[in-house]
């Protein structure tokens, strides 16, 4: 499957090289536009895709819906950028590797509010259902110099869904494999002056075993209400609030740690709750200065209990609260200029071991200059103080020229990132260091994008590569945190889309990691070297159907000191729309049944079935 990988890439650079050939003397006036019109993590202003320098990833409600999946999860597991490590299936943690970073590397944004567990510094993406996600941008390499601490490999911005139109009601419901069920309610509208939607979902599943090797099935519920509601009094004066929450229980399985291996826990289960809550203000004081006052708090509560065991119960709860003020100047036509403030607290408790909370304060800056049309330039800086990290500065510098009589964008930035020590890493008893120094990285990519044959098909290579310093690990000596690790990470992300008739749509994608831990001289724990990614779809007004496959390479994991077999999956998945507002929708999942691990030892769904109907009224 290796050699699979690499004559795959082979083939693709040649391909390459042919259509670039062929389009410049034939489809030299093609666009290279295919992303959505409008994104906003890039550079915290509303822009097209065209004019980011950075490189990014849209992934919109039409692509998640014509799967037919439940959890972002499910959405991950199919973007090549991407490595996603589930403990289980359904419900159980999940978290993302970006470029080499680890979890703790990538800001996790949701309506551009920064979400994470305070204790690990991670986010667990298990419990974020589908239904009210307008678009995901993922904006890749360090972004500390907008977004300051953890947005060291990239930022993921789930962006949700606005209501639009008159008043309208969705309901969906979807049963199949393991006992699965979901039904789903949003009731949404909107007009010039008033937006709203809101949306209820409950999810049900008995399970798998979490152990690969074990035999009791581990149950998982969630049950979600969120909404978006948006307010316009004056002309220039928009106020927008959001809110999120979600309860989750789940069952459990221990580790044996002699073993390396995860093991059937008849008894140990998980309570949890989430909400995040938002208010935004954006007052137009005039055609060129507007100010954006963003106002969020989250907090989660994790309870855990096991009566087989002491260390398996814990009671944890985290927060965060940001204030940000932003300004933004469009002095000239060419040239846009923004400006910001931000404080955050952090707030992390493990009851018996610590109850803490952490200030951190900051100013950013960021230039976007377009000199002449075909040309942008963008540079930023950051400013952190924060509370027992010290100070930290950041910068970024990025450039894209477009060639449009051949359809071509070339582009390449420059940055750097940090990350401040998460609570665990500060304050857990006999581990925490109150001395550790932040995570750095610095990072440059350079990228080349294509349009090719028709408008909608375009071909992409990027090349990458990162260095992390000061990294946390546990010292073998004390057994405490400390800074002792560096890495280095580089890596090629290529893409394809094709169009070839309207009713077909070919899309690929393929990354090439190579990673190195400089202590050990070992690959990073949990990256693949090699994770291709194809789809196709066909559609016509009524009905689609989408054939996926994904490879993933080998990779080594730490945690069970061993190397994790490569694997491919192939899911399929398809719709119909019976009437206007009735659409009936199915999807089978590991086709052919795959045994693989995301993670060492811990179980994965086989072959299973799902369907459902959604109507709108």
């Amino acid at each position: 499957m290796k050699r699979l990988s690499f004559l795959f890439f082979v083939l693709f650079l040649n391909f390459v090289l042919l259509t670039t050939c062929l389009s410049t003397l034939t489809f030299a006036q093609e666009s290279v536009e295919t992303l959505p019109e409008i994104v906003v993590t890039a550079t915290r202003i509303e822009e097209t895709p065209k004019e980011v320098t950075q490189d990014i990833t849209v992934i919109t409600k039409d692509d998640i819906e014509k799967k037919g999946i439940e959890f972002i999860t499910d959405v991950f597991r199919s973007v090549p950028e991407l490595n996603l490590v589930q403990n289980g299936g359904a419900g159980k943690n999940a978290t993302v590797i970006l470029r080499g970073g680890s979890s703790e590397h990538i800001l996790i944004m949701i309506d551009g509010v920064k979400v994470k567990s305070t204790t690990t510094g991670s986010f667990d993406f298990s419990g974020i259902n589908v239904e009210d996600i307008e678009r995901v941008e993922i904006v890749k390499g360090p972004q500390s110099t907008l977004y300051g601490s953890e947005a060291m490999a990239g930022v993921i911005n789930i962006i949700t869904k606005k209501g639009r139109g008159k008043l309208k009601t969705e309901a969906y419901f979807e049963a199949g494999s393991f006992g699965t069920y979901k039904p789903s309610l949003t009731v949404s509208g909107g007009d010039e002056r008033i937006d709203y939607r809101l949306t209820g979902t409950y999810f049900y599943t008995d399970g798998i075993s979490i152990a690969k090797a074990g035999t009791e099935n581990d149950k998982y519920r969630n049950t979600s209400i969120s909404g978006k509601f948006g307010f316009r009094p004056a002309e220039r004066l928009d106020l927008e609030f959001t809110g999120k929450y979600y309860d989750e229980s789940t069952d459990l399985d221990g580790f044996n740690f002699s073993k390396k291996q995860a093991a059937d826990d008849l008894n140990y289960t998980q309570n949890s709750n989430h909400y995040i809550i938002s208010g935004k203000g954006r007052l137009y004081l005039s055609d060129l200065w507007e100010q954006i006052l963003t106002l969020s708090t989250i907090k989660d509560s994790l309870e855990s209990r096991d009566p087989d065991t002491s260390f398996n119960n814990y009671d944890i709860i985290t927060g965060m609260d940001i204030v940000d003020y932003q300004h933004n100047l469009y002095l000239l036509n060419a040239y846009t200029l923004t400006a910001g403030a931000e404080y955050r607290k952090e707030k992390g408790e493990n009851k018996g071991n610590f109850d803490r909370a952490i200030d951190n304060k900051a100013i950013y800056l960021n230039n976007k200059l377009k000199p002449f049309e075909d040309l942008i330039l963008n540079a930023g800086l950051r400013y952190d103080s924060h509370e027992t990290s010290g100070s930290k500065t950041t910068y970024r510098l990025g450039a894209m020229y477009a060639i449009e009589p051949f359809a071509v964008k070339i582009r390449g930035n420059y940055s750097t990132g940090f990350r401040a020590p998460a609570f665990n890493e500060l304050f857990y008893p006999f581990y925490g260091n109150l001395n550790l120094k932040p995570e750095e990285t610095t990072s440059y990519d350079i990228g080349f994008e294509k349009g090719i044959l028709k408008k909608g098909s375009s071909v992409s290579l990027t090349y990458f590569e990162q260095r992390y310093e000061n990294l946390i690990q546990t010292d073998p000596n004390t057994w405490m945190a400390a800074n002792i690790a560096e890495a280095e990470v580089k890596g090629i992300e290529a893409a394809l889309s094709l169009e070839p008739a309207d009713y077909l749509n070919i899309k690929t994608g393929y990354t090439y990691l190579d990673t190195k831990d400089k202590q050990t001289g070992e690959r990073l724990t949990r990256r693949p070297k090699d994770k291709l990614n194809l789809s196709a779809l066909i559609s016509n007004r009524d009905m689609s159907v989408i054939v996926n496959y994904t490879y993933v390479g080998d990779r080594y994991d730490s945690s069970v000191k061993r190397n994790l077999s490569s694997y491919s999956l192939v899911n399929l998945s398809g719709s119909y729309k019976i009437t206007k507002g009735i659409a009936i929708f199915g999807r089978v999942d590991n086709l052919f049944n795959a045994d693989y691990e995301e993670a060492g030892s811990y179980g994965v769904p086989g072959v299973s079935a799902f369907a459902g109907v959604k109507a709108e009224f």
